[in-house]
């Protein structure tokens, strides 16, 4: 019974997200023992880890409901959210990803995590995008919803695009001038081109059908 109460004294005193590493300064610990006490906690739901070797875990005495976004952040700085959910965040759809696509620096630890979608990327690739992202006060990074738009056009036209019409709300607010940026750094073919500055709500033209 003193060691529930002991886990549960020492987990008040320590954020909400943190690493395993910072359980080893705070306590003296030598890192087998922190492995230990991680894994009996994690065994009696009291943390939980946000996946692979990230070393990241949530303080569920803290807080019952984690702030995953918080653990992504920490676990590989360079995240960047991307796909469908960077524009459903814009309120541009409404349709919730089950594992929103995250994109990842290549030469950065990518660990698994089921709670989203991991995508390695280039250098290239986040230089390119730069311009179109924008951080959220948990300092998670996230593509603006022109840039999304063009970076999903971007893989295979209005073909692959993975939202129906009816799901894209093209009256969104789409900055025209941000789209174009975002196409010509994608280097969009002409018609792709065309076709997503006439979806915009300023051009008067429709949203093109996939």
């Amino acid at each position: 019974m003193n060691q529930r109460v002991s886990a549960y004294q020492r987990l008040l005193d320590i954020p909400e997200i943190f690493r395993g590493a910072e359980l080893t300064m705070r306590f003296q610990w030598t890192s087998k023992k922190t492995s230990q006490y991680l894994y009996m906690w994690a065994e009696r739901g009291l943390v939980e880890p946000f996946g692979g070797h990230s070393d990241v875990y949530a303080n569920l005495v803290r807080n019952r409901t984690p702030k995953w976004e918080v653990a992504l952040q920490k676990a590989m700085p360079s995240a960047l959210v991307i796909g469908v959910d960077a524009l459903r965040r814009a309120g541009v759809t409404t349709q919730i990803m089950h594992r929103p696509e995250i994109a990842v620096l290549s030469t950065d630890p990518v660990y698994k995590a089921d709670r989203y979608t991991l995508v390695p990327k280039s250098a290239r690739y986040f230089s390119r995008v730069r311009p179109g992202i924008i951080r959220q006060d948990n300092g998670l990074q996230v593509l603006r919803p022109e840039w999304a738009l063009a970076d999903l056009l971007s893989s295979g036209g209005w073909k692959g695009f993975p939202l129906d019409p009816d799901d894209f709300d093209w009256d969104g607010g789409l900055d025209r001038d941000e789209l174009r940026k975002a196409i010509l750094s994608m280097k969009l073919s002409a018609d792709i081109e065309e076709q997503a500055l006439l979806s915009d709500p300023d051009s008067g033209g429709d949203a093109p059908q996939p």
